[in-house]
């Protein structure tokens, strides 16, 4: 599935917007850095977070499942 990536990424900025889904799963919402945490949880709660292959430079990410369109 083809998706944008988040504004807030090193890797939008450099001008590397979209990719395709390659994998995901669920983490725990504490280990996600509280600049970018998703609002609405609370410890304990799981997020899911994707693995994203790069159409323009080919690298994959992992990005927050609700901030890609």
């Amino acid at each position: 599935m083809q998706v944008q990536i988040p504004a807030y990424t090193d890797r939008w900025m450099m001008g590397d917007r979209t990719g395709t889904i390659v994998g995901g799963k669920k983490i725990p919402w504490e280990s996600i850095h509280e600049s970018i945490r998703p609002r609405g949880y609370k410890a304990g709660d799981k997020v899911h977070v994707s693995r994203v292959k790069l159409d323009k430079s080919g690298k994959t990410i992992t990005v927050i499942s609700e901030d890609c369109t």
